[in-house]
């Protein structure tokens, strides 16, 4: 089954990031030279040349002149990892990255971003990604020295100021449709490479499922999860994510009930579930361990609503059998219907077994479930 996940991210100067760093990160190069068997490729594009330092348009060199030349409170790149599908061989994904890299850094001016991207992959081939570095500078082609080149643009004389830093990458009217472009090219090279497997850029809500999605856990977290190291917070995503995986297989076995009584029960639970995934009141995102208090306070009485649903569906079989409106029905497939529960539940209270819906028992009923 394909996965469609991309995540944006933006190294500042400022906050203490390194372009460089990041560069022989995803490339396993350097300091990250040990686990260069988790590359599998890596290509650049729109690199600017500078004739003085730079002449072979060498990558690593112009990440490390964006560390050394930015400004202090400068942007040094931007960033999109994204999931590959296992269904591609490594030619496909290459193809994929490449015409993506190129979909995403060309402006709506037609002017290039230079970049960089790296395909990560594993012994299992369990989590193919792909890192893809922006930068905001676009390439017009003028031939500049690296100091120059990071310097603020001249808009009346572009020879004189630095390269122009595009303003186009800039919240979700970029970001949404690099989104829905990835899932449209993904979509695209699974079908020429013969499979029936597609994505979908929309979360669940959008696609009308009755899904809860499950948290992404990291490269880091699930390390240290793997080899034992002590993780709270990767326990309490693994957690979560067990408890999200068992309530949709729940939902899948056991649809919406037909009743009225269980439906009410029903979308109780629903309720619960929507008011736990909201954030707080001041607008924060809960942490993991909010939601997991949440979750354990609130199970206790999920618990005793579906007992007292089952108890209460229970009754309303005896007294349809009562009354003469049907044989005495198996209680692990009657449902009753809804027309029969709102007649049920419409009488005022009445003594006998079947008070809470107002009917009065003529006679007592066997015990026979």
């Amino acid at each position: 089954m394909a996965l469609y996940r991309i995540a944006a991210s933006i190294g500042s100067k400022a906050e203490g990031h390194s372009a460089g760093q990041k560069c022989a990160y995803i490339s396993r190069t350097e300091n990250y030279a040990k686990k260069a068997d988790e590359c599998a490729y890596t290509a650049s594009g729109n690199m600017p040349k500078w004739p003085k330092t730079n002449p072979q348009q060498d990558p690593a060199h112009y990440w490390k002149a964006a560390d050394t030349y930015e400004p202090v409170n400068g942007r040094l790149y931007r960033e999109l990892q994204f999931a590959l599908p296992r269904e591609l061989n490594l030619d496909q994904q290459k193809a994929l990255c490449h015409a993506f890299a190129e979909k995403a850094t060309t402006l709506a001016d037609g002017g290039k971003l230079p970049f960089t991207f790296a395909i990560h992959i594993d012994p299992e081939n369990h989590n193919p990604h792909c890192h893809l570095m922006l930068s905001e500078r676009a390439n017009d082609g003028i031939n500049r020295n690296a100091s120059t080149w990071f310097k603020r643009a001249n808009l009346k004389d572009p020879k004189k100021g630095g390269a122009f830093k595009s303003q186009e990458l800039n919240g979700p009217k970029w970001l949404n449709p690099i989104r829905e472009a990835l899932a449209d090219m993904t979509n695209e090279a699974l079908a020429a490479a013969g499979s029936t497997a597609k994505v979908d850029h929309r979360s669940y809500e959008a696609q009308g499922l009755d899904i809860i999605p499950c948290i992404h856990m990291g490269a880091a977290k699930s390390a240290m999860l793997k080899r034992g190291a002590p993780c709270g917070l990767g326990e309490e995503i693994q957690q979560l994510n067990n408890m999200a995986v068992a309530s949709n297989t729940l939902r899948r076995r056991y649809p919406q009930p037909k009743s009225p009584v269980a439906r009410l029960a029903w979308k109780g639970i629903r309720a619960k579930g929507v008011a736990i995934s909201k954030p707080n009141k001041d607008g924060s995102p809960k942490t993991a361990k909010q939601i997991m208090d949440e979750i354990m306070r609130s199970w206790s009485a999920v618990i005793q609503s579906m007992i007292e649903t089952e108890r209460i569906e229970m009754e309303t079989a005896r007294i349809k059998a009562e009354a003469g409106l049907g044989s005495l029905p198996d209680p692990k497939g009657f449902r009753p219907s809804s027309s029969m529960g709102a007649k049920l539940l419409s009488s005022p209270s009445q003594t006998g077994m079947g008070s809470h819906f107002g009917v009065p028992l003529k006679r007592p009923i066997p015990r026979r479930f």
